[in-house]
């Protein structure tokens, strides 16, 4: 994978987070609760993508040659959830999130993460660098998020599927290579 696919997945991981954070940001939270939201989700996106990385390595002995249609199945199927995935598109005014809610957010905007990890594993491109780079992007789409704040909320259901869109174009990418190899 090139610098332009990574760049390209990181930012439609990132969109989950760009959206969460600017429904967070209705709640106007402190800054060490900006700064905390931001690193968390920046891990949990790295930590999860090079863990579907090695995982996703580690079965491309199994199956070789048919294989290589299962990252781009995974990359379509990932996007295919986040464009027709559902959200409120805000957030609640007043109180802003504990520890608890934050990682429990940061778990569940990285679960897509994970996917695409497995799917760059099983296509042999494990890379810390790019696991890196989309912790990297995804912490500041999540800062990007804060800062947009309210207006990016009443949008996010449209940036998810965005971001949905751009992996299944990267799916189709992916895919064609596959069929030329």
């Amino acid at each position: 994978m090139g610098l332009h696919e990574i760049v390209g997945v990181g930012i439609a991981l990132g969109i989950d987070c760009l959206a969460v954070s600017a429904g967070i940001s209705t709640t106007r939270p402190p800054a060490r609760v900006i700064l905390a939201t931001c690193l968390l989700f920046g891990l949990f996106q790295a930590g999860l993508a090079l863990a579907g990385m090695a995982g996703g390595a580690g079965l491309t002995h199994i199956v070789q040659s048919p294989l290589r249609f299962a990252p781009p199945a995974i990359l379509c199927g990932v996007g295919l959830m986040m464009v027709f995935s559902r959200q409120d598109g805000g957030g609640r005014r007043g109180r802003s999130p504990g520890v608890v809610a934050l990682v429990g957010a940061a778990v569940s905007v990285s679960l897509d993460a994970l996917g695409a990890g497995v799917a760059m594993g099983i296509a042999d491109a494990v890379s810390p660098a790019a696991a890196l780079m989309i912790g990297v992007i995804s912490t500041a789409m999540s800062a990007a998020g804060f800062a947009g704040g309210a207006l990016l909320a009443s949008r996010t259901a449209l940036a998810e599927r965005i971001g949905g869109l751009i992996l299944i174009g990267l799916a189709a990418i992916m895919l064609i290579a596959g069929i030329r190899a």
